[in-house]
């Protein structure tokens, strides 16, 4: 997100200065992103910026420019959604998404068999923990259907994405401290400074926090409250092998939002394995782990929840064996509230925040660059975006978007409450 916001900022004419703790960009929570590129969301305004987002991946060398460096990946599988239920707010988010020119089609449980012949499509909702005495008990009912989105996908290495991000900011000017975490920012006279870790500061009029899980203690560094909640969530994402993938074919699993059974998968290591998330079950709150401090966190992934979402997968893909714990931890940046961004100005003048993704917007990036990049180029101008919010044009896909719900002044929007959107 940070780089993004940079290379656009750039190309609107500010002189940026992206300052980063780590020794190179995407190796915070971005290095475990599972980088899908899907278009469905309970909002049409994310529906659309991620339709825009998905052509932008598409084309990435021509959006980076002349970079000299292997570019990430774009794989377009399609992804499959299985709701626990198709009802009319599943069939709405399908008609925004056509509206918006998303190549998306409804399937009816028979459609799903035929289709994907390796899934059980046995309903599994609400989903259970392990230790249910009713996990292993079938429901005796089947899904409804299901959401497929032919062209969506995933970007193999978002890792390799922000570096390719990097490298494009610099060849047009941006700036980068890395190594150099934020001790302290200070706002003397209008201006922003700075203190870093090893010593000196950076000055500017204008600063945006794109921290990530450490959005809220960025915010206090600032001493900046927002109305919206932001904290930092453990999550953790597991690896088995794919039973479906072959030498001479591939693998045919598309990505996989299955709410139904409480997991997202996707096909991983050119199809060999698949890494499987949890899309929060309510179930799962009682093993939810809050971070005040990012910094608490332990990134081992752990034998319970390696067992909850394996199992999980089992239960979908009859042919899956769970084999040994593999996998990671890491942490998403929530908006408590609903699970959607912020992307705003704030009340501290000149500060602007690109926050609380909630796991779900890396394949928004690119558009929330250029968001930000409005927001600040209007700021400057002297523009109340209070009074006057920006709509963002979105070219590639001929549409413009209101985006006053991604305020920090909005009420709840309507969501899944989850990863999902």
């Amino acid at each position: 997100m940070g780089c993004a916001i940079a290379l656009e900022a750039r190309r609107s004419g500010f002189d940026v200065v992206v300052v980063e703790r780590n020794g190179a960009v995407g190796h915070g929570s971005t290095s475990a992103s599972c980088g899908i590129v899907r278009r469905f969301y309970s909002q049409p305004g994310m529906i659309a910026m991620a339709h825009e987002a998905a052509q932008i991946w598409a084309d990435w060398g021509a959006y980076l420019g002349d970079i000299d460096d292997e570019l990430a990946v774009f794989q377009r599988p399609g992804m499959l959604l299985v709701p626990p239920a198709m009802t009319a707010d599943i069939h709405a988010v399908v008609s925004h998404m056509r509206a918006a020119g998303v190549d998306v089609e409804t399937l009816t449980r028979e459609q799903v068999a035929q289709r994907f012949p390796f899934f059980d499509t046995a309903a599994h909702h609400p989903p259970r923990l392990p230790d249910d005495p009713a996990f292993f008990e079938g429901t005796g009912r089947q899904i409804e259907g299901a959401v497929f989105e032919t062209d969506a996908g995933y970007v193999v290495s978002p890792s390799v994405a922000t570096h390719n991000l990097r490298l494009a900011g610099e060849a047009i000017g941006v700036a980068f401290q890395l190594g150099r975490g934020v001790t302290e920012v200070r706002h003397p006279g209008g201006r922003f400074i700075l203190g870093l870790e090893g010593g000196g500061t950076v000055e500017a009029d204008l600063l945006v926090n794109a921290a990530g899980p450490h959005s809220a203690q960025v915010n206090a560094l600032v001493g900046c409250a927002l109305p919206l909640q932001t904290r930092a969530l453990r999550r953790e994402v597991h690896a088995v092998s794919n039973p479906a993938w072959t030498a001479e074919a591939g693998s045919p699993v598309p990505v996989v939002g299955d709410l139904d059974s409480g997991i997202y998968f996707r096909p991983e290591g050119g199809g060999r394995q698949l890494i499987i998330g949890s899309t929060e079950p309510e179930c799962d709150a009682p093993h939810r782990v809050w971070h005040d401090d990012a910094d608490q966190l332990q990134p081992v992934a752990s034998q319970a929840c390696f067992e909850r979402q394996s199992l999980r997968l089992m239960k979908r893909f009859p042919a899956v064996r769970r084999g040994r714990k593999q996998g990671t931890a890491a942490l998403y940046d929530v908006t408590v509230l609903d699970w959607y961004p912020i992307v705003d100005r704030t009340d501290r003048p000149g500060y602007f925040v690109c926050i609380g993704s909630s796991g779900s917007s890396f394949k928004t990036a690119p558009v929330l660059g250029a968001l930000v990049a409005r927001q600040l180029s209007a700021h400057a101008e002297g523009r109340d975006l209070d009074a006057k919010p920006i709509t963002l044009e979105l070219p590639r896909i001929g549409r413009a978007v209101d985006t006053r719900f991604l305020s920090r002044l909005r009420g709840g929007l309507a969501s899944t409450g989850t990863v999902i959107g």
